[in-house]
């Protein structure tokens, strides 16, 4: 090796060298100055229910901490798979904080994730919350025992909702059918993402019952909207002590909801202490904003909270995981984990059906029009183009439906098909805007299938 490639290998590797040595002062300078940018808070069900409401008045307190600024993103869908897996699969900076619920250590059982409680880092359980079953204000029911004895007459003929199928909710209402001794399908089961969304559909008469915790349906039960027929727990709650509870009814069934703040796996440790030393002066009350502590806060908006720091969370999350597993892998509940296909599928499944035909139809067309001497290999060709593109479709809308909604995603999906397949721009524009909206509405509005919203609600 001659004295010019000497000297161009020690550069190199003193280059190397140094930005080896300049990457892991960056790193370490990052953790030494955490946080210095916002921080998003990932939390896996829809606005409105209990573990959005946290969510959002845990991040006003932390934002007061750490002095940044802490946004909330609703990351919704897949039973909760969605957002769990957004929040603990995040890059382990500290930036991005994960609320866990419940259905954590329900969605491995149901084989819907590999995800599990040792996936996260816990930092501390916030909300504990009793499931409770609420009614329309103008239903026939005005008990427990009424409820039973109309379910067990008339099996499968009333709906319910509260949270995605199989999700904590779905689970606390069917261990009481299999606990009363019916069939856990006795009452059809249709899923939604969160409380809130559900709590709006049994108020405009969409369903028979709801399934979720007091606090969620807080507005609507103090305003006389819906009734609520027992709660599934050991003792009245304080919070709402006119409540009967399950076993005063003659029910020994009880089960809660949860929820709390992780952080991804592999978060480095001083992040994960700063994180911590903040939180836990929030819930201490050591931080107040607007003259009230985080404490004050839950109790007026009616939550029940449960503070498990650090290794007692651990702790918690591993009880929990065992026991739920046992329920989940029972006879009588294995099935909820393979029989539902989700709000997204049917209507999905038409538009794009729709597309493939009108699109099939318009490239022959075109072929035939202008090349009517085209060999079948290049028609073949085509056709594989054709159905590459519309799988690209497919999976489009499943990764952005839940974002942007199903009239947005499909319309787009829709419309960019039937262009790409040589409709003219603007039949396409025409078949999609008649299409999409009659697919909507006969779903949405008429069968009462829990579309995906999206971030404009259509």
């Amino acid at each position: 090796m001659n004295q010019r490639a000497m000297i161009t290998v020690s550069v190199r590797w003193k280059l190397l060298l140094l930005c080896l040595f300049l990457l892991s002062g960056c790193t370490a300078s990052t953790v030494e100055n955490y946080p210095d940018r916002p921080i998003t808070i990932i939390c896996p069900w829809s606005v409105g229910g209990a573990t959005d409401r946290t969510s959002r008045q845990l991040g006003v307190y932390l934002e007061q901490e750490l002095g940044v600024p802490v946004n909330v993103i609703n990351a919704t869908g897949g039973r909760g798979v969605t957002g769990h897996s957004r929040g603990l699969n995040a890059r382990p900076d500290g930036y991005t904080l994960a609320v866990i619920t419940g259905e954590l250590n329900m969605l491995h059982w149901q084989n819907l994730t590999k995800l599990t409680h040792q996936d996260a880092i816990p930092i501390v359980s916030l909300v504990d919350g009793a499931a409770a079953v609420f009614v329309k204000k103008d239903s026939p029911f005005q008990n427990m025992q009424e409820l039973l004895n109309y379910v067990k007459s008339h099996p499968g003929k009333l709906t319910a909702t509260g949270t995605a199928s199989g999700g904590i909710w779905h689970l606390a209402l069917a261990g009481w059918l299999d606990f009363s001794g019916l069939n856990a399908e006795d009452i059809k089961w249709i899923p939604m993402n969160g409380a809130g969304p559900s709590l709006q559909e049994l108020a405009s008469g969409g369903v028979d019952l709801v399934c979720c915790s007091l606090p969620e349906a807080k507005t609507l039960y103090e305003s006389g909207q819906v009734r609520c027929l027992g709660v599934m727990a050991e003792e009245p709650l304080a919070e709402f002590p006119e409540v009967p509870t399950f076993r005063s009814q003659g029910m020994d069934w009880n089960i809660s909801g949860w929820n709390g703040l992780a952080l991804p796996a592999d978060t480095p440790e001083p992040i994960v202490a700063k994180v911590s030393a903040a939180v836990r002066k929030i819930t201490d009350g050591d931080v107040r904003l607007n003259g009230k502590s985080f404490p004050e806060a839950m109790r007026e908006a009616g939550l029940s909270t449960r503070y498990r720091a650090n290794e007692e969370f651990a702790t918690f999350l591993k009880s929990n995981d065992e026991t739920l597993g046992k329920l989940l892998t029972s006879d009588a509940f294995a099935q909820m984990s393979t029989r539902d296909t989700g709000p997204l599928v049917f209507p999905g499944l038409i538009a794009l059906a729709m597309c493939v035909i009108l699109g099939c139809l318009a490239v022959q067309k075109k072929v035939q029009a202008l090349a009517p001497e085209v060999t079948g290999d290049a028609v073949t060709r085509q056709g594989i183009m054709n159905t590459i593109l519309v799988l690209i479709g497919i999976v489009s809308y499943l990764l952005f439906a839940e974002e942007l909604g199903f009239i947005l995603t499909a319309g787009v999906v829709l419309f960019l098909l039937l262009w790409k397949f040589g409709t003219r721009w603007w039949v396409s524009a025409l078949i999609t805007i008649l299409f999409i909206p009659g697919i909507y509405t006969l779903f949405a509005q008429l069968l009462r299938v829990p579309l995906p919203r999206g971030v404009f609600g259509w």
